[in-house]
């Protein structure tokens, strides 16, 4: 008889008393009920510990830890990771949410026993509107074939190249990564999930995706309410990122494939794109418009991106006048 995989749950939390109790909810009602949830707190700073030492004494499978500083999501992780003893190792934010049989589903594939790392595909979920409103990839357009490095890499172009890969979610075997040392990057605050699968897949993990949307993926401004959810506490740091392609360009088990540069380099200027929108929208809201032609005087390459996005707000504006 066949002894089912193990799954540790890992959620990590930052001053999210508000919507923390969704994200746990999904946990408990898991149809492959986890061997464990823990939840690891980065030093919150408001009602939150409190909750989760509540729901902890309400639920023997949950064990509450915390960061020793505030750290940001890949020092939480790590907390995680080193405390985890399933076979698999699943990750949830905060502000997200797993379909009640999300573990079911991938714990089925992992079964197979070809893969070190298995994910879905994404299903957007609104939370003003308090509905699932899409897929990422959508119904039949998930690989089934082994994703390799140069495919990862291709599908994290970002900046208006299809969806973005870093976003997903994948379930990791444990032996793996406890035996090739792969952990978050401490340091990394943004982009940190796109990092670490690097990482795997340069240290020969096999990965592989299925045909489900069961990971809950909160929108940062709903499709259908048009509302903030307000409940993502990840700052946008496009320049962050777009400076982490360039140096992973440079790595030197990298540096030498063309066509991994050329990605990575593609990467980046579509981060740089992203940066570029998000600054002028910020500073078109706050009426900085000298701050938009300072950035023009230090990076003229910048103007075009301003003019688009100038002339999609006046679009807008029209629209609604």
């Amino acid at each position: 008889m066949n002894v089912p995989m193990s799954v540790s749950l890992v959620i990590t939390t930052y001053n999210a008393q508000a919507f923390i109790m969704r994200a746990v909810s999904s946990a408990l009602e898991q149809t492959h009920a986890p061997l464990e949830i823990i939840i690891v707190d980065d030093c919150s700073t408001d009602g939150t510990p409190d909750l989760l030492g509540r729901v902890a004494r309400a639920h023997d499978c949950i064990r509450v830890l915390s960061t020793p500083y505030n750290g940001g999501p890949s020092v939480a992780r790590n907390v995680g990771l080193g405390a985890a003893r399933g076979d698999w190792i699943a990750f949830l934010d905060a502000d997200d949410a797993f379909a009640p049989d999300r573990l079911e589903v991938l714990m089925a594939r992992a079964a197979a026993g070809d893969c070190d790392a298995v994910a879905d595909d994404l299903a957007y979920y609104d939370a003003m509107a308090g509905q699932v409103t899409g897929r990422a990839m959508g119904e039949g357009q998930v690989p089934r074939t082994p994703i390799s490095l140069r495919d990862y890499i291709a599908h994290n172009r970002s900046g208006g190249d299809g969806f973005d890969w870093g976003l997903l979610k994948p379930v990791f075997r444990r032996e793996f990564m406890l035996a090739h040392g792969i952990r978050y990057d401490p340091v990394v605050r943004h982009g940190e999930d796109f990092l670490l699968m690097i990482a795997f897949l340069m240290a020969g993990g096999r990965f592989f995706l299925v045909d489900h949307a069961t990971y809950l993926y909160t929108q940062r401004q709903g499709s259908v309410s048009g509302r903030a959810s307000g409940m993502s506490r990840t700052v946008i740091a496009y320049r962050d990122m777009h400076d982490t392609a360039l140096a992973l360009a440079r790595d030197p088990r990298i540096r030498d494939n063309p066509e991994l540069v050329a990605l990575l380099h593609q990467r980046a200027a579509g981060l740089q794109r992203l940066d570029d929108s998000y600054f002028v929208s910020v500073a078109l809201r706050s009426g900085a418009v000298g701050a938009i032609f300072r950035r023009i005087m230090r990076r003229p390459a910048f103007l075009p991106a301003m003019i688009r996005q100038v002339a999609a707000a006046l679009r807008r504006r029209l629209c609604h006048s």
